[in-house]
């Protein structure tokens, strides 16, 4: 493996290459990935100067990686015949990973609607399930500080 090592902040980060077979699509990934213009492209643009961004990945068990952001990237690079890609590995529990894997792919020009509002659905439904747990570890914390 290809390693290549970034500082940020107190955290070290690492850049390595990872084979695109280990590589999983996010299971609720709300953006579909099209072969229309922008995909030719995205490909041009990586055949030209190659992966500029790391994919985000996350370990899932039996050694695969679950892409958090990057599905485009993969999908381009599968289609020029890389075997490896570029990825950036972190750890993070499933509400984490479609908030992250949301917000990293709104910002671009073109989303349809509907991957739109399925993106958001999922985001809000996480941000949901925080304050819920939230509120229900202060109701705990206040019923133990009564006692």
């Amino acid at each position: 493996m290809t390693e290549q090592n970034r500082q940020s902040g107190e955290n070290e980060e690492r850049i390595i290459e990872i084979e695109i077979e280990r590589l999983r699509p996010f299971k609720e990934h709300p953006f579909q990935v099209k072969d229309d213009k922008e995909m030719f492209l995205l490909q041009e643009s990586i055949e030209k100067y190659g992966i500029l961004n790391p994919l985000i990945v996350r370990p899932v068990p039996d050694g695969y990686y679950e892409i958090i952001s990057g599905h485009r990237r993969k999908h381009a690079a599968e289609k020029l015949g890389y075997r490896k890609v570029p990825v950036i590995i972190r750890v993070l529990s499933e509400d984490d990973s479609i908030l992250s894997m949301v917000d990293s792919n709104l910002h671009r020009e073109r989303i349809s609607y509907s991957d739109k509002a399925f993106a958001y659905k999922l985001k809000n439904d996480v941000l949901k399930k925080k304050v819920v747990e939230k509120r229900a570890k202060l109701t705990t914390k206040h019923q133990e500080s009564e006692r």
